[in-house]
C-alpha cells in the first residue's frame, strides 16, 4: 500500500477549509447563535474578547484534525467501498463513532456545559464529520 503524502495533505487542508466555512454557517445561523447567546452566563463557557485569535485557534485545531483524518482515510481506503458517497457515509460514521460520541458523553458527564449546547455540538459535529469525510473522499 502506498500513500501519496501531497494528495493526503491537500485533502486534509481542503477538508479543513470546507468544514471551517460550513461550520461557520452552522454555528452562526440565527437559531444556533441565539442558543449560544442565551448561554453566555454559563460557567461552562469561556469568554473570548479577541475574536481573531479565537478563530485562528479554532481553524488551527480543525486543520490538525483534518490532516490526521486524511492520513487515517488514506490508510484505510483500500478496505472501504468504491465511490465517494459510500466512502463519505462510512468514513463519516467512523468519525462520529470515534470523535463525536465519546466527546459528547465525556462533556456531559464531566462538565457544566449546558445541555442545549451539547446537543448543538453533537448535531453540528455529526454534520461536520460527514463534510470532512466528503471532502477527503473526493480528493484522496
Amino acid at each position: 500500500m502506498e500513500i501519496d503524502i501531497w494528495i493526503t495533505l491537500f485533502g486534509g487542508f481542503s477538508a479543513s477549509v470546507v468544514w471551517f466555512i460550513v461550520g461557520g454557517a452552522l454555528y452562526q445561523n440565527p437559531f444556533v447563535a441565539k442558543i449560544y447567546k442565551d448561554a453566555e452566563g454559563s460557567p461552562g463557557l469561556k469568554k473570548w474578547t479577541n475574536i481573531p485569535k479565537y478563530l485562528a485557534l479554532q481553524y488551527f485545531g480543525i486543520l490538525v484534525q483534518c490532516i490526521l483524518w486524511a492520513f487515517v482515510f488514506a490508510f484505510i481506503k483500500p478496505v472501504l467501498f468504491e465511490g465517494i458517497l459510500l466512502n463519505t457515509l462510512f468514513f463519516g460514521l467512523i468519525l462520529i463513532a470515534i470523535k463525536i460520541i465519546p466527546r459528547a458523553i465525556d462533556m456531559w458527564i464531566q462538565s457544566t456545559y449546558p445541555n442545549k449546547l451539547l446537543a448543538v455540538e453533537f448535531i453540528n459535529g455529526a454534520i461536520g464529520s460527514f463534510v470532512i469525510a466528503a471532502a477527503i473522499s473526493f480528493i484522496i
